[in-house]
């Protein structure tokens, strides 16, 4: 039985005072194994338009490139789910996915970081560190799994045993020595296939593999310009971001519960999410009804051509150019 210092034991006490469902702590050691499946995937071209992969492939699985005196990272997961919200909207409305609905999570991670962070170092004057939630350009689903939150799933999202998928991660660089737990070197997808057969656009071709270029939730919000048409016509009527692969998941139909964070509740009623209403909505209109959310990411532009091509899908038009 592993023994753990008291410090290591209260920062997990105090992350879940704060409203953290799940953490762990792990090493700083470079994440040999994701580089390799990395550098796969980029040579492969899978990440499509994110050109910022690449340049920042070096670093991503080293935290010390952004931090070079961590020697612990402690990681955080954020459930972001509610029960009872239709995950997919009916006919005539476009569906956003359950991530985005409520405040952005970047902000709402952060603060529960800043204040877990202010703690930290409370206890131990010589504390320093880095908060990070998307902040820089490093693979959290990995260290997750290495720090025994859950393990990665054949749709490639970290599953956490018992409780499934939906939840954000974020964790804290620290120059302090901790305990790191047991790595979670498991999966229990089983012979389960779910996730690949349910893909609209056949995106996850592989268990364990991601064609970003194929995802829905790449194509609504990364992609550039216009979207092959054997996709337009799979992406039905989501008009950001893509869940499906964790809504068919065994783990989050037996498991997932409702989030207590009140900021994650839905700024928007179905009846706002008309497509009729969004396909004329001004610049002006599009920023107000999605300030603070995550679906500014994807900006006006590119919001306008997803509700044209979930228009349509639903009258089986061609492809909108």
């Amino acid at each position: 039985m592993m023994k753990f210092s008291r410090l290591s034991i209260n920062i997990k006490q105090q992350a879940m005072a704060l409203g953290f469902d799940a953490v762990g702590i792990t090493d700083s050691k470079i994440l040999e194994e994701s580089r390799q499946d990395l550098g796969r995937y980029l040579e492969e071209g899978r990440q499509g338009c994110m050109s910022w992969l690449i340049e920042t492939a070096e670093h991503r699985t080293n935290p010390k490139a952004f931090f070079p005196e961590t020697r612990s990272i402690v990681m955080v997961a954020l459930n972001y789910f509610r029960k009872g919200e239709k995950s997919i909207l009916p006919a005539g409305y476009g569906t956003v996915s359950f991530y985005a609905r409520g405040r952005d999570y970047h902000k709402v991670l952060r603060k529960k970081l800043k204040r877990l962070y202010e703690w930290i170092c409370n206890e131990e004057p010589a504390c320093q560190g880095r908060i990070f939630v998307d902040s820089f350009p490093i693979m959290e689903k990995p260290l997750a799994m290495r720090a025994g939150l859950g393990w990665i799933g054949k749709n490639t999202t970290l599953l956490i045993k018992g409780k499934g998928s939906y939840f954000f991660l974020g964790g804290i660089l620290l120059n302090i020595k901790l305990d790191p737990d047991l790595p979670n070197f498991e999966q229990f997808c089983g012979s389960c296939h779910k996730c690949q057969v349910a893909c609209p656009t056949g995106a996850l071709d592989a268990p364990f593999q991601l064609d970003s270029r194929k995802c829905i939730s790449y194509l609504t919000i990364e992609h550039h310009g216009n979207i092959n048409y054997r996709l337009q016509k799979n992406m039905k009527n989501l008009i950001f971001g893509c869940d499906i692969c964790q809504i068919v998941c065994p783990w989050n139909q037996k498991f997932a519960t409702t989030c207590e964070e009140k900021d994650f509740k839905s700024r928007f009623k179905q009846n706002e999410l008309s497509l009729k209403r969004l396909a004329i909505i001004s610049r002006e209109q599009y920023e107000k009804m999605f300030q603070g959310t995550a679906v500014r990411r994807c900006g006006y532009n590119k919001f306008l051509r997803n509700v044209r091509i979930a228009q349509a899908n639903e009258r089986k038009e061609p492809s909108i150019e």
